[in-house]
């Protein structure tokens, strides 16, 4: 089986949706399935864009037209155009940007079934976000492109009413996100991070992980380790991640106006073992988005034994119930209670964390997710088939 994934981008910086395409794409990949990527990158960007493993990944450079329509590229037109007959089947990554509709465009014209994974882009902040414009691209275009399509991925079940209360009712399919188990199989120890910030010796270490960008709560987070760091001298907040269009200072400001700047670590981006140097070193993970699904960071923070913090909006119930965190509503008050109440109790801490790697491995391993989609893949085609 031939399948061609479309991105709009597989920088560093697109956030959670480049590393889903990577690893799940190099999963499909281990399997069997014949994988190509297909996807538009800026000048300058190239050593950002990240390369999946057993993956054929062509890039297109980004035309001046990007400003107004993301990811916009004449050449990725004219690669689409010529080569997408050559697949049994098309997998488009989000909605909005360029990409998605002219690979839309070419599937319809010679009848080749694609599917659709909307990485959250229906929920209610994300429509809300540049409202305007995506009710006029609603109209005109997104809504067909959903309609049309064999399949739409959700990536949880309060995705699938989200598309649903988008009006679209054509095949929808749920499949989470995953991780890939092996790499937390060997954590750095937890001083590791503290010899690179020594700042943070003896302190306990809240951690956020992430695109530093309106959408994902940082300012719930500062406004809650404001009042917890006003009460108590042993934490320190330690926010890992690019920042987004300047929203860093914005942050810094607030910070600094409450007296607490000097008390968080702004480390930017970290990949890999830096990465995991900061989730091992780390005492509770906090996830506040304003709107997100089945955060990758979540199980990150799961897979390394942390407990976590995560906002209703992210969709992951499954966190209470399983008791492997508190989950909260997008609030800095009941954010500062949870923290509170993880920072003074060592035993529920650990008990959390120890439950939520347990549920990491037992739902939400990339190995079993790509059986999944495969199967979706193998239901598409088959349909197609008996249409014939």
């Amino acid at each position: 089986m031939k399948v061609l994934h479309v991105v709009a981008s597989l920088s560093l910086e697109w956030g959670g949706p480049t590393k889903v395409v990577v690893e799940l794409t190099e999963k499909l990949a281990e399997k069997g399935i014949e994988i190509t990527i297909f996807s538009p990158f800026k000048k300058g960007e190239e050593s950002e864009v990240v390369q999946p493993k057993g993956v054929k990944l062509h890039l297109f450079r980004q035309g001046f037209m990007d400003k107004l329509w993301t990811s916009y590229s004449a050449d990725f037109t004219k690669a689409i155009q010529k080569e997408v007959n050559q697949f049994d089947i098309v997998h488009i990554h989000e909605i909005w940007h360029y990409p998605h509709y002219i690979t839309y465009r070419e599937a319809k014209k010679i009848g080749k079934p694609y599917i659709v994974t909307i990485h959250g882009a229906l929920e209610p902040w994300c429509l809300n976000y540049k409202a305007f414009k995506k009710k006029i691209y609603t109209l005109l275009i997104q809504k067909h492109i959903l309609k049309e399509a064999d399949a739409i991925h959700a990536i949880t079940y309060e995705e699938v009413k989200h598309i649903k209360g988008f009006g679209v009712n054509n095949t929808i399919v749920m499949i989470p996100n995953g991780i890939n188990p092996e790499e937390f199989a060997n954590l750095p120890s937890r001083e590791e991070l503290k010899k690179i910030y020594p700042k943070l010796i003896g302190k306990k270490v809240i951690l956020f992980l992430g695109r530093i960008h309106p959408i994902k709560g940082l300012d719930l987070l500062a406004k809650a380790f404001s009042i917890v760091a006003g009460d108590r001298d042993d934490v320190c907040l330690l926010v890992v991640g690019p920042d987004n269009n300047g929203y860093k200072a914005k942050i810094e400001k607030f910070l600094k106006k409450k007296g607490v700047l000097d008390r968080v670590i702004f480390t930017g981006m970290l990949e890999a073992r830096k990465k995991l140097i900061a989730l091992s070193g780390s005492n509770i993970s906090v996830i506040p988005s304003y709107s997100e699904v089945r955060s990758i960071v979540a199980l990150e923070a799961m897979s390394c034994n942390l407990p976590v913090i995560i906002t209703k909006q992210c969709q992951f119930s499954e966190i209470a119930e399983a008791d492997a965190g508190i989950v909260i509503k997008p609030d800095s008050k009941p954010l500062a209670q949870a923290l509170n109440k993880l920072l003074n109790d060592f035993q529920l801490c650990k008990k959390m964390g120890e439950n939520g790697k347990k549920l990491v491995l037992e739902k939400y391993t990339w190995d079993k997710i790509a059986d999944k989609m495969i199967k979706v893949y193998e239901e598409i085609l088959n349909r197609k088939d008996s249409k014939r």
